[in-house]
């Protein structure tokens, strides 16, 4: 891995303000080795509550060096995004202060792969009740692992980067808050797509779907190995037949309502039979948008209330928001040319939605404008 020399920031002549410095390298990571990222485009971001966009631009040099030197704008943050084999990729925020330069920066760039191994690092289940119409309410959090050092990417006549199969029987299909924005992540029939380019890391993909009310049996296939998964039901005369997992001895609180947890390792080709006792008139249901860090004794952290449509939760912070408003710029940029009216307003009005979010996040975080 090569070590980065903190580069020296300018001198402000006497009398004008003194610009914030953000300086480092790129680096290339490939199957056997690291090299400098020559020749490649970095460029500055500035996101702040009322607008946002490229702020400048440069290309590196041999040794994969770059520098920006930009005015020092504290209510709005800054991120670096670099180019490489046709995939973005998206610096940590960077430092603003005059007073302590931003030199030190490495920016990671992937030699890419159809066959770089991802695994399926947990799967987490969670349904619902019941609501008036019968239809039970299920959100699943899976976390994706790519150990590295390539980028895994589409293999040619393939239809998805990575795919999990989920119940047959399940109608409908959202993708809630994530890793990964709503557009790279699909279903068809009883397969979830996943579209987007899986970089080295963990990445975490939330989405929702329904059981008819007819559905008192399924089966949840087990695909890959996974080291935990954990099935939540809410109705306590559910039973779930599966050799691996383990039933909880005590109940688990999701937004104040208990839900019984089976938790333990499965093997591909593995399945999970629920048993789904009959549907009955009481009580009130609705969609449940989740999401949340899970630690080693999952800690699900619910957003907001159970709802039928999902929606990005209150913003804890505005690092999230400002990266999934590159990965959106980065996947739609002049492509409007190429791309129907109805979905162009989409990205549009997701992109809205995004701002709005990211303007409550620095107002919280005490970002005056």
């Amino acid at each position: 891995m090569l070590a980065c020399e903190p580069l020296r920031a300018q001198v402000q002549p006497q009398g004008r303000p003194r610009a914030a410095v953000a300086a480092g390298r790129v680096v290339r990571i490939g199957a056997a080795d690291s090299l400098p990222a020559a020749a490649t485009r970095v460029v500055l971001h500035r996101i702040g509550r009322t607008e946002q966009g490229p702020l400048d631009s440069a290309l590196t040099d041999a040794a994969g060096r770059f520098r920006f030197s930009f005015p020092a704008d504290t209510t709005a943050l800054h991120i670096l995004t670099a180019r490489h084999a046709g995939i973005q990729y998206f610096s940590e925020p960077i430092g603003t202060n005059p007073a302590a330069p931003d030199t030190a920066i490495v920016l990671f760039v992937h030699d890419t792969a159809a066959s770089a191994p991802v695994s399926l690092d947990a799967r987490h289940i969670v349904i619902s009740a019941p609501g008036p119409d019968g239809t039970r309410g299920v959100v699943e959090l899976v976390t994706l692992r790519n150990p590295g050092p390539l980028t895994r990417v589409l293999a040619d006549g393939a239809s998805a980067v990575w795919t999990l199969r989920i119940p047959s029987a399940a109608i409908g299909f959202a993708v809630s808050d994530g890793d990964l924005s709503a557009g790279a992540v699909d279903r068809n029939e009883d397969s979830v797509l996943v579209l987007a380019p899986l970089a080295p890391g963990d990445r975490q993909v939330t989405f929702e779907y329904l059981l008819p009310a007819s559905a008192d049996r399924i089966t949840i296939p087990v695909d890959d190995d996974v080291a935990m998964l954990n099935l939540f039901l809410e109705e306590p005369d559910a039973r779930v037949l599966a050799q691996t997992l383990v039933r909880a001895d005590s109940a688990t609180l999701i937004q104040g309502r208990e839900f019984r947890q089976w938790t333990g390792p499965a093997t591909r080709g593995a399945e999970v039979r629920v048993e789904l006792p009959r549907p009955s008139q009481a009580g009130r249901w609705a969609l449940a948008g989740l999401v949340g860090a899970i630690g080693v004794s999952l800690l699900l952290a619910a957003a907001g209330v159970f709802r039928r449509r999902p929606a990005l939760p209150p913003p804890l912070s505005p690092e999230p928001i400002l990266a999934a408003i590159a990965r959106l710029d980065a996947e739609h940029a002049g492509r409007r040319a190429e791309m129907a009216p109805d979905a162009w307003a989409r990205y549009e009005a997701e992109r809205a939605e995004l701002k709005a979010l990211l303007a409550a996040a620095l107002a919280r975080r005490g970002a005056t404008p």
